[in-house]
């Protein structure tokens, strides 16, 4: 992992507040730092492209092209960098929460991470270990849901709850399943995905990426989505809707075909291609069918 030229992207120093930083700091710190650098899109499939999460090529879309990706890229590419930064994170895959539930699927990647021991250098682990306090638990990590994810870690434990940006987060068990919700500043709320505790190998996530990526019911497929998250605003581009919350406050504004380019343009810096996107074609198979 190239983790110098991941921390510079991100705008860290490797070296600031090491020798005091805790682990849990740390781990909120690169997590925040991520989520508000990074955009959340689908554009490689949108214009026909494959989607790879092999390391070193995403390190080469988001360190060297600066561009952004969908969950499995970014929390590949977060685990990489937590496990050279000394941490030990577990890949576990879950079910977004929309439509039907006989339609849900483990098309979505978390990390679980424990502060303690790691994988990094002697003096990371040292430094690791000799924390005490909210760094021994283990904590859900998340950089890859969109406009409405995580910003910081929450524990992984019922009933844990975070306030980030205006929006409520909340941690509870469901049977076999850890499910996490969101509150906004009106008071709704609802379910944004469940998982279990059972690690994922790489090859899984390989196989959730295929489908999610190249079967033509994906959202991905049928939707275009270009998404930035921060600390006070969230903004949320899909297709034909331009969803915005501010320190938790959500208002939408529906968007003309015609206009998502210079949306796209001026709210995320991303050029679109002139030529229909994949969305485009799938979409008026599925009206003219």
């Amino acid at each position: 992992m190239r983790l110098a030229d991941y921390l510079t992207r991100i705008g860290l120093d490797e070296t600031a507040n090491a020798a005091r930083e805790t682990p849990f700091a740390r781990l909120s710190r690169m997590h925040v730092a991520h989520r508000e650098t990074f955009l959340f899109e689908n554009l490689s499939i949108q214009t026909g492209g494959a989607v790879s999460v092999r390391l070193p090529d995403l390190e080469r879309k988001f360190l060297d092209e600066r561009r952004g990706g969908y969950c499995f890229e970014h929390n590949t590419l977060f685990a990489a960098a937590l496990a050279d930064a000394g941490f030990a994170p577990v890949t576990l895959l879950g079910r977004v929460r929309r439509g039907p539930p006989e339609r849900w699927c483990r098309t979505h990647m978390v990390l679980k991470v424990r502060g303690a021991g790691g994988q990094g250098t002697a003096v990371q682990r040292a430094r690791m270990q000799s924390a005490a306090g909210p760094d021994d638990e283990c904590w859900l990590a998340d950089v890859g849901f969109g406009g409405l994810g995580l910003l910081e870690p929450i524990p992984l434990r019922d009933g844990a709850s975070s306030l980030q940006g205006g929006i409520e987060y909340t941690l509870r068990r469901d049977g076999h399943l850890w499910v996490l919700s969101m509150r906004d500043a009106s008071g709704d709320a609802m379910d944004l995905y469940e998982f279990s505790d059972d690690p994922q190998t790489s090859w899984d996530v390989e196989v959730a990426n295929h489908f999610t990526s190249t079967h033509p019911e994906s959202v991905f497929r049928r939707t275009l989505t270009i998404q930035r998250s921060g600390r006070h605003e969230r903004v949320i581009l899909r297709s034909s809707m331009l969803t915005r919350y501010r320190d938790g406050w959500m208002t939408e504004e529906p968007i003309d075909r015609a206009q998502l380019p210079r949306v796209a343009r001026e709210l995320f810096g991303v050029e679109l291609p002139d030529g229909p996107l994949v969305f485009d074609m799938e979409c008026g198979a599925l009206v003219s069918s």
